[in-house]
């Protein structure tokens, strides 16, 4: 009976904090438009509450999708900028490059202090401390 429980909260547990969808195919950015590719290194994503997915070549473009559509946006998704794996965009911790896919990006970490040993110095920003206006400077280069 336990092991039932179990099975039903852990599956519960997925449906609630979901998990990254795979890119099959070359999808659009929906900010620039710029082809986005199943093997980009800094892919990124939202989950839609109303279920479907939308894939940026970066951070940045996803979070500035997210920031004008926060009211239908369930989840950010991005990958870490060392493994390649898929990381929670709410926890990770991010530090801004200049030789993101287009232009000045944010690369993201899962861990504070990875994101700390690759930053040198520079801001190690949490989600929070990311702001539109943060997201409209890194996204001077033009489209």
């Amino acid at each position: 009976m336990l092991g039932k429980i179990f099975v039903v909260l852990f599956v519960f547990a997925l449906t609630v904090f979901g998990q990254p969808k795979e890119l099959l195919k070359a999808e659009r950015c929906p900010v620039c438009g710029m082809t986005v590719n199943p093997n980009d290194k800094m892919l990124s994503q939202v989950k839609l509450k109303e279920g479907s997915y939308k894939f940026a070549e970066g951070p940045k473009h996803i979070l500035k999708f997210y920031f004008e559509n926060k009211d239908k946006v369930s989840e950010i998704c991005v990958r870490d900028y060392q493994s390649g794996k898929w990381i929670d965009g709410i926890t990770a911790y991010y530090v801004e490059i200049q030789d993101g896919p287009m232009g000045p990006d944010l690369a993201a970490f899962s861990s504070k202090m990875e994101a700390l040993k690759f930053a040198k110095g520079k801001k190690v920003y949490s989600f929070k401390d990311i702001t539109k206006d943060l997201i409209d400077k890194l996204d001077t280069h033009h489209h």
